[in-house]
């Protein structure tokens, strides 16, 4: 079993290691979030190639050591939660309700989760509310991605795979829950 399992393994980072497809991956990936309405609210207003060159930067520190707690890749995830995610007004917003959202933890019992952010900038996107519908929708773009790039059957599922296991530290998702009283 292992000696299938290694050559998977081997042919994955070798694909993640080759920068010129994770760059296609990355632009091609970018071009359909930003134009999909259901999730472009999210991504700040800077050109899309400074956002994708982010995102490039952050996956190249990543694929080199596959360790998300080594601080290189840390200090990169940061910067591209800033340059994607961060706005420069930071000024509360009536319009969206979200400055009286713990309200309805108070009066409404709802559930209270613990935010787990996974790096300081993190916090720009959380902000704007993220779930798992939002992910979704991230993850069927990839597929259409690798599937537009002629990406193999097996890679493109353990691409996708490596993609889905980032869907709770995306979303900030704590292991603790609390009900509001």
């Amino acid at each position: 079993m292992n000696a299938t399992v290694a050559p998977q393994i081997q042919a994955l980072r070798a694909t993640l290691s080759d920068q010129a497809l994770i760059g296609k991956i990355v632009d091609a990936l970018y071009a359909k979030m930003l134009d999909d309405y259901r999730i472009n609210r999210f991504f700040f207003t800077r050109p899309a190639a400074e956002q994708a060159d982010a995102l490039k930067a952050y996956l190249k520190v990543y694929f080199n050591s596959f360790n998300s707690a080594d601080e290189k890749v840390l200090d990169a995830l940061d910067a591209y939660f800033t340059t994607a995610f961060a706005r420069t007004n930071a000024k509360p917003s009536l319009v969206t309700g979200n400055d009286f959202a713990f309200l309805l933890d108070i009066v409404g019992g709802q559930e209270i989760r613990a935010i787990t952010l996974l790096s300081p900038a993190h916090c720009f996107l959380i902000k704007l509310g993220p779930d798992d519908f939002h992910y979704d929708i991230v993850m069927e773009h990839l597929a259409d991605v690798l599937k537009q790039l002629n990406i193999a059957e097996d890679l493109a599922y353990q691409m996708l795979a490596l993609a889905e296991k980032g869907r709770d530290g995306l979303l900030a998702r704590g292991a603790e829950i609390k009900k509001a009283a």
